[in-house]
């Protein structure tokens, strides 16, 4: 098992219905691409390319999978509660992460600044606005498309941005050189799938430090 690709796909991740109509559950899929530096490019085979978020009421969970590898990130935000699944053929762990350690893994540490430009553009049919994101800890600029036709509680991929400004629908982030650019591919508003924010049998548990300190396997 690669625990380090496993671990860079929750850096990654530290990275809701019509005419503002809340709607309680359905499901959002995005497209992710991945500019890293030369020292982690032999990753890039593990990183998937596609996520699929469920949400209802108040709980989201993404799914990211590649090939026999998956993580699975679930958040309730009123309670601030985060729980990762890591999975492949060999072993499973399921790690929960409290406020102050979901903070320390979230890109934009600080938050971002925001400054909103002219330019608009219509993602998955929505219209959207332009924004410049400047980290506020690094400094580094960024981008990112918000909409207000819609309104989608946030989930372990947008989690980091002020819903203030709508729902992101296309933004990319900077984190440890690590570029993504993630967009929405299609939004579904219908019942979500029985159980899924249930953790199946089989995880081992660990604390994000132990994690952290796993050795990389070739």
């Amino acid at each position: 098992m690669k625990i380090s690709p496993l671990y860079l796909l929750i850096l990654l991740a530290f990275y809701t219905s019509c005419s503002n109509k809340k709607v309680k559950q359905g499901s959002v899929t995005y497209s992710i691409d991945y500019q890293l530096p030369d020292s982690l490019n032999r990753y890039l085979i593990y990183l998937p390319k596609s996520a699929v978020v469920y949400f209802k009421g108040d709980s989201a969970v993404s799914i990211q999978q590649m090939n026999d590898e998956s993580t699975t990130i679930i958040t309730d935000k009123p309670t601030n509660f985060m729980r990762v699944l890591l999975r492949s053929s060999a072993k499973k762990y399921v790690i929960d992460y409290n406020k102050a350690e979901q903070a320390g893994e979230a890109p934009a540490k600080l938050g971002f600044i925001y400054v909103a430009s002219t330019e608009t553009k219509t993602i998955f049919g929505h219209k959207t606005l332009k924004y410049t994101l400047t980290d506020k800890a690094t400094g580094e600029s960024s981008e990112a498309w918000f909409t207000k036709e819609v309104s989608i509680i946030p989930n372990s991929l947008t989690m980091a941005f002020d819903t203030g400004h709508g729902v992101p629908l296309a933004f990319t982030t900077n984190q440890n050189g690590m570029v993504i650019k993630t967009t929405v591919k299609e939004i579904k508003f219908e019942p979500v799938p029985a159980g899924i924010f249930s953790t199946p049998a089989g995880y081992a548990p660990l604390t994000p430090k132990q994690l952290r300190d796993m050795p990389v396997e070739n």
